[in-house]
């Protein structure tokens, strides 16, 4: 599809050239969130924004709540690795989970949910991850939101994520649905002009639904669930909307996702998660979101 990329052997597409793990870190740590226009790290967000992360977040509860018993008098354990601006963390808080954190900086908790950041532990997050398997810590619950496509080498820590489940815990990995049919169609039928989704450095490697599962096999995990989310890539199929030719729709686009997204989560969360189940199936979405136990 492109000469930067190549398949691996869990079938999913990396990068042939890998940047260093030093230069990595200081991406993250000191441009990603504060220089980097595209990563949608924002200074201010609508209540509409406000209530998609919200219900994006309650309808991944829910799928958790259905794998992992949840007693309400017992102190249930949440790890977020990479957290962002920190909506995992609130969200959990608020539900009365003792919630911890990892992130190269702290930049979008501080100004997004900044209660949360004394939960916060900032710096290399591969080698704190290895620190929490070093002290035996376990979680009941492990949130790796759009971080896999980021790493360099994702077996392993995904190796390591499995040592820090505790017993019967779940892990949630939401990555890009990249490479995908509907991206193939539109480069073939030259509906676009560019391979819009790589993005050298910033993401290294790029999934697909069998690509995920297979290389969470390897690390010893085992898919429970496997949803997709809202299919913003159909939005191409239409000149008027297609953002990759016409930059100016993209924020209309993006706008459109957040009103369909609450639309259909006010419907019912849990009949919003069947239709994401479907598309995960027929490899739609922009992205694949799986729930991951012990095998």
């Amino acid at each position: 599809m492109n000469d930067l990329l190549r398949i691996n052997r869990f079938g999913f597409h990396e990068l042939r050239e890998k940047p260093t793990p030093e230069a990595l870190q200081e991406w993250y740590a000191q441009t990603y969130y504060q220089e980097t226009p595209d990563t949608g790290y924002e200074q201010v967000y609508s209540p509409e924004e406000k209530a998609f992360f919200n219900n994006k977040t309650e309808q991944k509860y829910l799928v958790l709540q259905n794998l992992l018993p949840i007693n309400n008098g017992e102190k249930m354990r949440f790890l977020d690795v990479g957290c962002g601006e920190g909506w995992g963390l609130q969200y959990f808080a608020d539900k009365g989970w003792e919630v911890s954190g990892l992130d190269f900086s702290e930049f979008g908790c501080r100004h997004q949910n900044p209660g949360c950041l004394e939960f916060v532990t900032t710096g290399d997050i591969y080698r704190n991850v290895k620190v929490l398997v070093e002290k035996e810590g376990q979680f009941d619950c492990i949130w790796l939101d759009n971080v896999l496509e980021h790493v360099l080498d994702p077996l392993d820590i995904l190796v390591d994520l499995h040592k820090l489940l505790s017993q019967k815990g779940v892990l949630m990995i939401e990555v890009p649905n990249d490479c995908s049919a509907v991206q193939h169609h539109l480069l073939e039928n030259k509906t676009i002009s560019k391979s819009y989704w790589i993005a050298p450095f910033e993401h290294i490697s790029y999934f697909n639904k069998d690509g995920l599962l297979a290389i969470c096999s390897e690390a010893g995990l085992i898919c429970k669930d496997l949803m997709g989310d809202y299919a913003i890539d159909l939005s191409l199929f239409n000149k008027l909307t297609n953002f990759v030719e016409q930059k100016t729709t993209g924020k209309a686009c993006h706008q459109q996702r957040i009103a369909i997204e609450n639309f259909l989560h006010d419907i019912s969360p849990e009949k919003t998660n069947a239709l994401y189940r479907s598309l995960a199936n027929m490899g739609l979405g922009r992205q694949v979101i799986g729930f991951f136990q012990k095998k």
